[in-house]
């Protein structure tokens, strides 16, 4: 890897890692030791997108914790990875497995500490150690090599993946994905530099504005609708949350291992062009690591389209992968 590119990979996490970890809150370690999932909402929603989406729980033991993930859909199709973002599980994907369950096989999994995923406070959850989990599993249970799909930090985790594990990668695509630093910057990156994080909210009045902040179509009736069904949970998760964005962070500026420069297998850049959290610029900057990667933005979208635009990116995905 030649050293500019080294650099534009490490952009982003020199860039802000030094000053959130110096400015943000820090987590409490009783808090973080302590901390169990309410339970009280998700149950009924995870029963119903197992019944929409006709696909099954399973769940198995990836590096001495318990994962879970959703799979279904066509048995003989083509396997297809969805990996959602930080403060997020499973459930993002909801909107869109309809579109694609009668086609290909899904794996929906909760990624280590998230979700119903167990999280063990003494662990590690930067990328690099996201990935390796990931990959471990991949090669568990995927029949052969898959689409992978990642939104934000699963963005960035899935294109870790592909260039570390290609032999469980058939393409990737990285859908408003985490990593890079684009030309210019969203409030949201501005803020990290003070150690202010949107994606931690600590109260109710915080949900409601980080789901004005992810979604661009809707998003009153959107963030009406899942703000009370998700906020007691991400608010009792902010000790923990704070935790795992604090080794996202961190971790990434020790690694020396291949990032996504070495991603050879068929790539779509993906985003949403009224993304607020990571400008659409981050498309050049990933593009000029991965130079044969087609690219789409999608107008009038923000930074989750399966939920913003379910059927649209279903069409966009399934198009890139005919290609391939």
């Amino acid at each position: 890897m030649t050293h500019a590119l080294r650099h534009l990979e490490k952009a982003l996490v020199h860039h802000v890692a030094p000053a959130y970890t110096a400015n943000a809150r820090k987590a409490h370690p009783e808090a973080i030791r302590h901390w169990r999932p309410t339970g009280q909402v998700w149950p009924l929603l995870r029963e119903l997108q197992g019944r929409v989406a006709g696909l099954r729980k399973c769940r198995m033991t990836v590096d001495g914790a318990s994962m879970v993930w959703l799979e279904g859909g066509n048995p003989h199709g083509q396997p297809v990875v969805l990996l959602h973002g930080f403060a997020s599980n499973k459930e993002n994907w909801m909107l869109l497995l309809p579109f694609l369950s009668k086609r290909y096989r899904l794996y929906v999994p909760d990624l280590p500490g998230w979700g119903e995923s167990h999280f063990h406070h003494e662990k590690f959850y930067g990328l690099d150690h996201q990935a390796d989990r990931i990959a471990e599993w991949a090669a568990k249970v995927l029949p052969h090599k898959a689409h992978f799909v990642g939104s934000s930090m699963g963005g960035g985790i899935a294109g870790l993946v592909a260039a570390r594990h290609p032999e469980v990668v058939a393409s990737l695509t990285l859908m408003n994905a985490a990593g890079v630093r684009g030309a210019e910057a969203t409030a949201f990156e501005s803020g990290l530099l003070a150690g202010r994080n949107a994606l931690v909210p600590a109260s109710y009045t915080d949900v409601v504005r980080l789901f004005n902040t992810v979604l661009e179509r809707n998003r009153t009736t959107m963030s009406l609708l899942l703000a009370p069904a998700m906020g007691q949970e991400m608010v009792s998760r902010r000790h923990v949350n704070r935790h795992l964005f604090h080794h996202m962070i961190a971790h990434s500026m020790q690694c020396e291992r291949p990032g996504v420069s070495a991603v050879t297998v068929p790539t779509l850049i993906l985003w949403g062009d009224e993304d607020q959290v990571l400008h659409h610029s981050c498309v050049e900057s990933f593009q000029q690591l991965i130079p044969h990667a087609r690219t789409r933005k999608l107008k009038g979208v923000g930074h989750l389209p399966m939920v913003d635009v379910p059927g649209v990116t279903a069409k966009t995905l399934n198009r890139f992968w005919r290609g391939v």
